[in-house]
């Protein structure tokens, strides 16, 4: 096994520099999750640090897991078992595409792509074409799509120890299945905060923290649910622009799923005076980069503002 899940890793942090923020004088930093790897980058390999030690400890020959037709998770999946050397299969939702990039970087990594019909994927616990798939790899360790687990936990706590040793109050992040809110809350230190920006249009996310977190840890959390730009893969017009403005300004790039929803969000409620420029502000910056590429090419196609 490589020594690229053995190796204790810190993120860096930065300032985020922008004329409303100085303007103001909002004090916010980033944590650059996303510089731990270029392709294992940000919460993904958090959550698949110790997935993936499992299965070499345990010698299982295979990991098996399931993603959408862009997923960050089968991107990064596919990364880290390449690098590790250990064959992977992707359970993919939808038909494939030879042109997609997500799917085609997969294949070039030496996934095995497998793909399966809407109804089916939806009912993955109890499809027989999912079963029939993972009959084929008797010895295989299975981790759920989007990689979040027990194990997954483990790696999301080095996180939250991390942040732990910064001084800054307010902790934002963005939230897909809620599993890394919900490894930095657990244990975040009790004088900070974490403001939690959902990427879906549901109820469901802000539950399904709160069921996985101690009563008292309730009372610092911040669910942000209205900046999902009409749910999840959503990308309306504006919201590019705001992406395209902030790299330009900042130097830091964002994807138009989660850290983009994330920092637009922000943004508007400094502009509405909902941020407290008493306080200190750390952005954890999750990765899924690879998301502005999956973006451009669906925008190509629909003729629609590319992320430059």
């Amino acid at each position: 096994m490589g020594d690229i899940f053995d190796t204790k890793v810190t993120s860096p942090i930065a300032r985020v520099d922008s004329s409303q923020l100085i303007n103001t004088g909002i004090s916010l930093s980033v944590k650059r999750e996303d510089l731990i790897h270029p392709d294992i980058s940000g919460n993904k390999w958090r959550k698949l640090k110790y997935n993936l030690k499992a299965a070499v400890d345990k010698e299982l020959p295979t990991v098996v897991s399931f993603g959408g037709a862009f997923s960050n998770h089968i991107y990064a999946l596919a990364s880290a078992c390449k690098v590790i050397g250990i064959k992977s299969v992707g359970i993919i939702r939808g038909e494939y595409d030879e042109k997609n990039p997500t799917t085609k970087y997969a294949i070039q990594c030496g996934m095995e792509l497998r793909f399966v019909c809407r109804n089916e994927y939806r009912d993955k616990n109890n499809s027989p074409a999912v079963k029939s798939i993972l009959s084929e790899f008797p010895n295989h360790i299975l981790i759920p799509e989007g990689g979040s687990n027990e194990l997954a936990q483990i790696g999301l706590s080095e996180l939250s120890n991390e942040i732990n040793q910064s001084h800054h109050d307010v902790i934002l992040v963005s939230a897909g299945t809620g599993a890394t809110a919900t490894g930095i809350i657990k244990n975040l230190r009790k004088d900070k905060e974490l403001w939690v920006f959902s990427s879906l249009k549901s109820d469901y996310l802000k539950n399904e923290i709160l069921k996985n977190i101690p009563t008292p840890k309730h009372d610092q959390l911040k669910f942000i649910d209205r900046y999902h730009f009409g749910g999840y893969g959503k990308t309306p017009i504006e919201l590019i622009s705001f992406i395209n403005e902030f790299t330009k300004e900042t130097g830091i790039p964002v994807d138009p799923i989660y850290n983009g929803k994330l920092m637009c969000g922000f943004f508007d409620m400094i502009d509405q005076g909902l941020v407290d420029n008493t306080k200190s502000y750390l952005w954890i910056h999750t990765g899924g980069l690879q998301g502005i590429r999956a973006y451009n090419y669906i925008a190509i196609k629909k003729n629609k503002p590319r992320i430059l």
